[in-house]
């Protein structure tokens, strides 16, 4: 039994519907697109940029060394700059941040070995409570290094930093030669040989 043909004017408006209905289909999936790529590019725009509207920049090896003026520990500004000629380590950290607290010793141990003509180290700390938090820790754990204080996290954020610690070894030119993302064990052979690396570099 052959099956009965329909009428050629419904085969054509079955034919445009269909075709309506992929052509809707299409411009349903290229609308998506464009909505993906344009919530993709505001993300983007937004995480580029911090508070202030000024874009942020992931400090890294070979940069130049953002500069910077803080308080220390005793109430007078240091800058990153008043040490040009020496080797830097900019460390950031906070009495809050258990990795922070485990390495500040290696890091002091360092600082006893190498700091002096050559070498200088600014731990750059990030509690809000500034000297009233640092003070009392750095007296429980015997610290003499400069401490910086930066509670508002400005200077952290023009390196880039948001997670802690983090070290950058800065050359006697400004330029960051090493950076460690997390801790560090500062008080072994290697970190010593790395460190006295940069500071032999001229």
């Amino acid at each position: 039994m052959t099956r009965p043909q329909k009428p050629e004017a419904i085969e054509k408006i079955e034919e445009e519907d269909i075709r309506r209905k992929v052509g809707a289909g299409w411009k349903e999936a290229v609308l998506l697109l464009i909505f993906i790529v344009l919530i993709a590019f505001v993300a983007v725009y937004f995480l580029s940029r911090e508070k202030g509207g000024q874009e942020v920049k992931i400090i890294g090896v070979a940069d130049k060394a953002p500069e910077f003026s803080l308080p220390a520990v005793d109430g007078k500004p240091r800058s990153l700059s008043g040490y040009r000629g020496k080797v830097v380590m900019v460390h950031f950290w906070a009495t809050w941040c258990p990795p922070c607290v485990e390495e500040m010793p290696t890091l002091e141990k360092l600082y006893r070995a190498l700091g002096g003509k050559d070498l200088e180290v600014l731990a750059i700390s990030a509690d809000e409570d500034g000297a009233a938090a640092v003070i009392p820790f750095m007296r429980k754990n015997g610290l003499s290094l400069p401490v910086l204080f930066d509670p508002g996290g400005t200077v952290a954020s023009s390196y880039g930093t948001f997670k802690l610690p983090e070290t950058y070894i800065v050359d006697r030119e400004g330029f960051v030669r090493y950076k460690e993302i997390g801790a560090r064990d500062w008080s072994v052979p290697e970190s010593a040989a790395l460190v006295r690396n940069i500071i032999g570099t001229k």
